[in-house]
């Protein structure tokens, strides 16, 4: 179990089933599915696309690189709008403390992905 929780894998499609169902579903409902915001919950399943392609379509030094290229952006983002109050929609991108959780599931694959870069 030590050995899987190291891995991106694991870590990958965890935060995929999570943007999913928590943020472009959800999220999609909480805003009344008005078709004003539905551009902005089809590019964010398309993360969840990206996401899962990694995780059963890479493996080993690529999926490593995949996940930290994919995850680093999306961590800087959220310590960003915690920093600076941003939001999106009217929603606050990492209001604190319930910012801890997405900072902490993104940041998940993005630390595996960079400990196994050079793994093979």
């Amino acid at each position: 179990m030590k050995n899987m929780i190291m891995k991106p894998k694991l870590w990958l499609i965890i935060i995929a089933i999570m943007h999913t169902f928590m943020g472009v579903i959800g999220g999609y409902i909480t805003m009344g599915g008005s078709i004003d915001t539905l551009a902005i919950f089809l590019y964010m399943g398309t993360i969840s696309v990206y996401l899962l392609y990694v995780a059963f379509m890479t493996e080993g030094q690529i999926q490593a690189r995949f996940a930290a290229v994919l995850c680093v952006p999306i961590v800087v983002w959220f310590i960003i709008g915690a920093i600076m109050n941003l939001d999106m929609l009217g929603v606050p991108v990492a209001e604190m403390p319930r910012g801890l959780l997405p900072i902490t599931l993104w940041t998940l694959p993005a630390l595996t992905g960079i400990m196994n870069w050079n793994s093979e």
